[in-house]
């Protein structure tokens, strides 16, 4: 049986057995689709894994539907990156959104993506959805208009990517929102990847200072994942847990997110990371989690 490797770092990694679906190239990335047993399909783009069929809903409904939920009527999304389309699955169960947005570079994975997921191809028929292919970053520095939930779906800051985890890029969002508006970002494991996990977190806590973080297993990562969002004004977890029972009533629930994992308190050994690892990531010394890294990391 075919067997699929990621490494971790170079160290350290995952085997999954199954079997190869597709390989690819688009002008920006390798693609992979692998087919496993335990999680369905996965998808790689340049040897990491993004996500898997399995349990995606982890990972979307803390990063897309938590801060939809703890806004108190969300008409607009615009969700930077995510071309795997999964967080546009996600948004559009939130009837009270007027406009989804979503600006990635790479249409060959959106296209991919629609063609081998049908409930992507469904999300997108949505006539709230629009996608831009640009730049995310250009898009945002060249268009004014403001958004109620930004989410900041990228692939981890190595390449191109590393200037959207920028203190200049989080203050560009900052402008983008509206004056109650949230904004969600994944941001790392701590014991693998100390240095990523603290610089994210210290780049972003630089310009969001009110913060709520949760902390969830991501079973196809191999390891825990952590999410954060943030607001100008204070979060309420109260708003969420009433928005879930309305949304509820009409049909729709949240079997993977409960608002109590955002009371949870990092461990002392996490605050730890914290204080002596990482810097803040500027565009001038932007940060590279796979700088060091052997090549087959990223292969």
């Amino acid at each position: 049986m075919p067997v699929k490797t990621e490494w971790t770092t170079n160290t350290f990694g995952h085997t999954y057995n199954g079997q190869s679906l597709y390989k690819g190239k688009t002008p920006f990335q390798t693609m992979e689709i692998f087919k496993n047993e335990t999680f369905g399909t996965l998808l790689f783009l340049d040897g990491k894994i993004q996500i898997s069929h399995g349990d995606e809903n982890r990972y979307h409904q803390y990063l897309v539907s938590a801060p939809l939920l703890a806004h108190k009527n969300p008409e607009s999304i615009c969700v930077i990156g995510g071309g795997d389309c999964f967080a546009i699955e996600e948004a559009v169960k939130f009837k009270s959104l007027k406009r989804i947005l979503m600006v990635e570079i790479d249409k060959g994975v959106v296209d991919f993506c629609r063609k081998n997921y049908p409930v992507i191809e469904k999300s997108l028929k949505d006539k709230r959805v629009e996608i831009v292919y640009e730049d995310a970053r250009k898009w945002l520095e060249n268009n004014r208009e403001k958004f109620d939930v930004l989410i900041i779906d990228l692939t981890e800051p190595h390449g191109p990517s590393k200037m959207l985890y920028t203190q200049e890029f989080y203050k560009i969002c900052k402008t983008r929102l509206n004056s109650k508006g949230l904004i969600a970002i994944h941001t790392d494991n701590y014991y693998l990847f100390p240095e990523s996990f603290a610089t994210i977190y210290k780049t972003f806590h630089s310009v969001f200072p009110n913060i709520l973080t949760a902390r969830v297993d991501m079973p196809c990562f191999g390891m825990g994942w952590t999410y954060r969002m943030a607001s100008a004004a204070p979060i309420s977890l109260k708003l969420m847990e009433s928005n879930i029972r309305k949304m509820k009533k009409k049909g729709i629930a949240f079997d993977c997110f409960t608002p109590s994992t955002y009371l949870v308190q990092p461990t002392n050994e996490e605050l730890s990371v914290l204080k002596k690892r990482g810097r803040v990531s500027t565009d001038k010394k932007p940060f590279d989690k796979f700088e060091k890294m052997e090549e087959y990391v990223t292969k």
